[in-house]
């Protein structure tokens, strides 16, 4: 089998990561309720430990949709490429430290936003879709367009927004992927 096989068959066991598009997506909505509920401090926390109850949420979806517990149609390189490009993100763990330590807890989302979107573009050549290209723009681009526009106070507002722009795209690409697939089937 080619390589572009090999990939067309890991997107489509894994309804090109649906599943985590999904569960992060949802993470994200429920810190954008957190960022309206718990001081800035709590919520930037929330928003930058979400990941602690998205991932396992995604590997129970995947294995849900059969996704993870089959065995793997690709080589085992491609898989340990994709592990890769999932944790490429986390470089990006010291910068968002950084902000909650200097007490900058409302530029925590979108800075995150935008670790997330630069690791999205990766995935467009591993799952054959140019759809992560434009999840990717649109949460980087979005992000920054609404704290730019959010008013200055209360402080929660700009942040909480990212958080449900960012959970919203997540969720529609997901959703997207979903309807992709049933369709193809």
């Amino acid at each position: 089998m080619d390589l572009t096989g090999s990939l067309q068959q890991l997107a489509e066991q894994n309804i090109s990561g649906a599943a985590f598009l999904a569960s992060y997506g949802m993470t994200w909505l429920v810190c954008a309720l957190i960022w309206r509920r718990a001081t800035p401090r709590t919520a930037a926390l929330a928003t930058l430990f979400q990941g602690a109850l998205a991932f396992p949420a995604a590997i129970g979806l995947s294995f849900l949709i059969g996704a993870l517990g089959e065995p793997r149609s690709v080589p085992d390189l491609i898989t340990e490429l994709s592990i890769l490009i999932g944790t490429s993100q986390l470089l990006g763990l010291p910068f968002l430290i950084y902000l909650v330590i200097t007490r900058r807890y409302t530029l925590v989302p979108v800075a995150f936003a935008s670790i997330i979107s630069m690791h999205f573009v990766m995935y467009a050549w591993l799952y054959q879709t140019p759809w992560y290209i434009v999840m990717a723009a649109l949460i980087s681009v979005g992000g920054v367009l609404v704290m730019a526009t959010a008013p200055r106070q209360p402080e929660d507002v700009g942040p909480g927004r990212v958080c449900w722009m960012t959970g919203s795209t997540l969720l529609l690409t997901a959703a997207t992927f979903a309807a992709m697939h049933l369709f193809a089937a």
